[in-house]
């Protein structure tokens, strides 16, 4: 586990591979989770893929409209991945319903670059319409949830 949050954390988790740990922060947030991605991801690492596609699928089931997605031991990605991302993964989670995707920093200089091509407005809304998919990058986890908490209440409110 990457640090003492996945401890505190642990009885909510409900994925974990190389790459990633998934856990259910709807007792705390209702429609939210969290995710930590790490390594290196590439298309050849099924491991990868396979932690994308189970979060697209729990958009969609559970009903999860946020996801805090920490970043810090992300430690890059190749570009035929991002690309993957921008084509199938970014518009595949609008579909399922995720309207915002609360970005943590990375910890490792390359991590970060792969983060700037990977959230990248120009790219990433050339397959996601503007304002359909609310990705802003904070600086700590208690933020992201406070954060999380508010786009909630704020999509509740517009449902009313």
């Amino acid at each position: 586990m990457p640090n003492s949050l996945s401890t505190q954390l642990k009885e909510y988790l409900i994925f974990q591979n190389e790459h990633t740990e998934i856990y259910d922060l709807r007792h705390q947030i209702p429609h939210t989770i969290f995710a930590y991605w790490k390594g290196y991801l590439m298309m050849d690492t099924p491991e990868a893929i396979d932690a994308c596609q189970f979060s697209l699928d729990l958009f969609q089931e559970k009903d999860i409209k946020v996801m805090i997605s920490d970043h810090s031991f992300l430690e890059g990605a190749e570009v035929d991945f991002l690309d993957w991302l921008h084509d199938y993964y970014f518009p595949t989670a609008v579909r399922n319903g995720l309207v915002a995707e609360i970005v943590l920093s990375s910890n490792h200089d390359i991590g970060n670059i792969a983060l700037e091509l990977m959230y990248d407005e120009d790219d990433l809304y050339q397959k996601v319409k503007r304002g359909e998919l609310y990705t802003p990058k904070i600086d700590g986890f208690e933020p992201a949830k406070l954060l999380a908490a508010k786009i909630i209440a704020e999509k509740q409110a517009l449902s009313e």
